[in-house]
């Protein structure tokens, strides 16, 4: 009894909030870790320094509803703030991943919009933080994080004139389907450079392979009242000439 007076007695002082904490904790009583739960949850989590010692709190006495509760409240401050690695490191921590797709959904649509692929620090952030810290282990297994891992190596051996290690990932990333359905246009679209140019890149299975995923998709878009994901007619156009030259070539060398 006494230990809960001087710990709720401390628990209003701005200074000493975390000494009160540690007397509750002293108590061993349910009691105690119902005071201590409610209040953590109200702290004002106004810096990250003072986030990290509530949540100090939370692993040392236990309190695992209001550790979840406060990483959710941590992920959603971070991503309004537009720091959505963060966000995204806050949300691993309780396994969200409906919240990580869309943050990763935003990530993708910000590239799309500008055309510029930026995110590779975001990326290389979470996976360091995910690496390193127990509780989001599954994070490296989240197909959104891993797609967006894999079209940015895309990209860089792209841009470094690796033809072929390039569509050699960018061929990975559809075939193990963890592109969402909404960027398979994107993909296509960017295999055309790859099937047109000098280099032989694709061989005629990977071809075969190029042209059943643009089949699937449009598939599926016949089948959808809505048009995400979809390929306008000159693109899709352009697709099946470059496939058509692609397989003409790859019969002769082989």
């Amino acid at each position: 009894h006494y230990l809960m007076a001087l710990g709720e007695s401390y628990l209003g002082h701005e200074d000493l909030w975390r000494v009160g904490l540690d007397y509750l904790g002293l108590c061993r009583t349910v009691a105690g870790a119902l005071v201590m739960e409610e209040y953590v949850t109200r702290i004002p989590l106004d810096s990250d320094r003072k986030a990290e010692q509530v949540l100090r709190v939370c692993e040392v006495y236990k309190l695992e509803c209001a550790r979840d509760r406060i990483h959710r409240q941590l992920g959603r401050q971070k991503w309004q703030r537009g720091r959505l690695g963060a966000a995204i490191a806050h949300f691993a921590q309780v396994c969200d991943h409906d919240s990580i797709g869309l943050i990763c959904d935003q990530i993708w649509n910000a590239y799309i919009s500008s055309g510029e692929l930026t995110y590779g620090p975001t990326i290389d952030g979470v996976m360091a933080s995910s690496s390193l810290s127990e509780g989001s282990g599954s994070l490296l297994h989240h197909e959104r994080l891993q797609f967006l891992s894999k079209y940015r190596d895309f990209h860089e051996l792209y841009a470094a004139g690796d033809f072929v290690e390039a569509g050699k990932v960018l061929l990975s990333i559809l075939l193990c389907e963890i592109a969402p359905a909404y960027a398979l246009s994107d993909l296509l679209v960017d295999s055309i450079p790859l099937l047109e140019g000098d280099t032989l890149v694709f061989s005629s299975e990977d071809t075969f392979e190029l042209m059943r995923v643009a089949e699937s998709l449009a598939q599926s878009q016949m089948k959808q009242s809505h048009q995400d994901g979809a390929i306008d007619r000159s693109e899709m156009n352009i697709f099946n000439v470059a496939c058509t030259r692609n397989l003409a070539r790859s019969f002769v060398m082989f």
